[in-house]
């Protein structure tokens, strides 16, 4: 038994070949069959496929007053800029309850009974976008979302308990995020974002703003951001893109919208013109095609949830959330797709939502990376990202790949499985591979991934031989080094693992081992959290050292890397090959 586990764990070839030498003198060949097998040629053109990229380097903020704190090497896109945010105050009955109002101290219009005029006022969105700027951190996009106040003049608010049909409500005069009604008056607010435009250019230059990019609107379809009719949108944005583009005709302006299939609560819930609220994606797209209207960039947003099965198929990721964007036949070539909200979460209602610390989440983000770099997704923006060790390894194992052309896997399963408790799963095993040369120096990474999106309490192992041919003389000597991350390693799980840590977790079902703990532990359970140490952290082997072997070809110029690797469910791992 200690033989089998020393041969299925990650070896050099050198290894490999001195036990086959001590047996005999056969053709190299597996010491044991593998499950799954995977073999990628860096030497033929035709399998080169995108060259990689860092996804991930775009963090959230939402109305920042004093710059942004964000790990180093990310971009930031704010949210909530122009005004339109609240605050909450004491309630009028009791001094324990609150509501939200309007809070204009960041509004950047008003509007003067006086004069009857609106007024402008650029400074609030000045000093924070010099904080940002000052504090070393890239603007990637600001969001034009959340007109100010001022632009609600004019609307006639009913009570809660009436639908006319034509009146927006009092309780959609301010919404959980602020100011989600349409201007009231459109050329008023064309005006305003033309003389922005002009500001922005002013104090930052044409080139500079040219480089941000301008969003318009958040998750349009969720009523809380956006309580005004599909036909309302269109109009708003139409007019929001031509007042950006007669300042700026190079300005990137995109949108935000949630995916071509969603409808909002199952169609439970109208809108205030008793309307079924449904994604505006494709109503968008032809208006746009039909106006001459140019997008550059369209986000969607994304919460998968470990808990339910449909939302955390990784391979599934692209199919529901941008093919039917970018088939629709009005669809403009060339447009940047990406993930303008993300997180996998184990628990999500309304603006609530408990972020998962698990290993079956880091496989669900590498798988997921895996599919949509193939698809050209550009960014998926995350939130948080404050502090250097923000940076989980499931990201941070895809960083330095940034720049290597990937070739075409090809992966083939066998039919042994490696069982755990007697149980089989049942759900076709998900086992994928980024691998990557890079063209200078030829050098080659693996990232090779198990995740199982039918049982996230599944336990079991696979076998994965992996074979990359490459452009080296067989014998020619290399170095590796590898790096396994799984449940094992988590910190979080190794913590929940222990005997009655069930009781350090908050009383609820939403409450569970597959979120944080931050989150989901009780002040029991965090007290013990804060002295915790992981026995088992992912780390990095020491660099070890190989030969290649001949191709089955036998072309001199070419040889083999072979390695083994014993996967356990929701893991992935890094193998770095380096040549002298």
């Amino acid at each position: 038994m200690k033989k089998r586990k020393m041969v299925l764990s990650l070896m050099g070839v050198a290894a490999v070949i001195a036990l086959l030498n001590a047996c005999s003198t056969q053709r190299l060949a597996s010491p044991a069959p593998a499950d799954v097998n995977i073999t990628v040629d860096t030497t033929n053109p035709h399998l080169a496929r995108e060259t990689l990229y860092d996804m991930w380097q775009v963090a959230n903020r939402i109305s920042p007053k004093n710059g942004v704190q964000v790990r180093p090497g990310m971009k930031v896109n704010t949210v909530r800029m122009v005004g339109g945010i609240n605050k909450k105050v004491n309630g009028v009955k009791t001094k324990t309850k609150t509501k939200k109002v309007p809070d204009t101290e960041y509004d950047l219009a008003f509007f003067d009974e006086k004069t009857q005029a609106y007024v402008y006022n650029f400074k609030p969105l000045t000093q924070r976008i010099n904080a940002i700027i000052n504090g070393g951190t890239p603007i990637h996009q600001l969001v034009l979302d959340q007109p100010p106040w001022a632009f609600q003049r004019g609307y006639t608010f009913i009570p809660n308990d009436q639908k006319d049909g034509v009146n927006f409500r009092e309780k959609e005069r301010v919404s959980i995020y602020g100011n989600s009604l349409p201007p009231y008056d459109l050329n008023a607010y064309s005006d305003f974002i033309s003389a922005l435009m002009r500001h922005l250019v002013n104090e930052y230059g044409a080139k500079t703003v040219a480089s941000w990019r301008l969003r318009v609107g958040s998750e349009i379809e969720t009523p809380d951001h956006w309580y005004g009719t599909e036909q309302e949108f269109i109009a708003y944005f139409a007019a929001t893109v031509k007042a950006i583009r007669a300042v700026l005709p190079s300005a990137k302006v995109g949108v935000h919208t949630r995916d071509p299939r969603f409808v909002y609560r199952n169609g439970t819930i109208t809108n205030y013109k008793n309307q079924v609220i449904r994604s505006f994606a494709n109503a968008i797209i032809e208006y746009c095609h039909d106006n001459n209207i140019r997008y550059d960039f369209w986000g969607v947003s994304d919460y998968p949830i470990l808990s339910l099965e449909h939302t955390r198929d990784p391979k599934q990721k692209f199919e529901t959330l941008f093919s039917d964007l970018v088939n629709h036949p009005k669809w403009q070539k060339g447009t940047v797709i990406d993930l303008e909200e993300f997180s996998v979460v184990s628990f999500i209602k309304g603006s609530q939502l408990i972020t998962s610390d698990t290993a079956q989440s880091d496989s669900f983000m590498v798988a997921m990376t895996d599919t949509f770099l193939t698809h050209g997704v550009d960014q998926v923006f995350q939130w948080g990202q404050r502090e250097p060790s923000h940076e989980l390894w499931r990201t941070e194992s895809l960083k330095n790949m940034a720049g290597k052309v990937r070739y075409q896997a090809d992966i083939q399963s066998a039919t042994a499985i490696k069982k755990a408790h007697n149980t089989e799963p049942s759900y076709p095993h998900l086992i994928g591979a980024i691998i990557a040369k890079d063209p200078q120096h030829h050098h080659v990474d693996a990232l090779i991934y198990h995740y199982n999106p039918k049982n996230i309490t599944a336990t079991y192992s696979k076998t994965v031989h992996t074979h990359i041919a490459v452009a080296q003389p067989a014998g020619t000597t290399y170095k590796y080094r590898h790096r396994i991350a799984g449940v094992k390693h988590r910190k979080f799980q190794n913590f929940m693992a222990q005997p009655q840590a069930q009781d350090g977790l908050k009383e609820g079902e939403i409450y569970t081992r597959y979120g944080n703990p931050h989150k989901v532990l009780n002040k029991a359970g965090l007290a013990k959290w804060a002295s915790y140490v992981n026995p088992h952290p992912s780390v990095w082997s020491e660099w070890k050292q190989g030969v290649t072997l001949p191709n089955k070809a036998g072309l001199s110029n070419q040889s083999v890397v072979s390695f083994y690797a014993d996967l356990p469910v929701f893991s992935f791992e890094k193998v770095e090959i380096r040549w002298p």
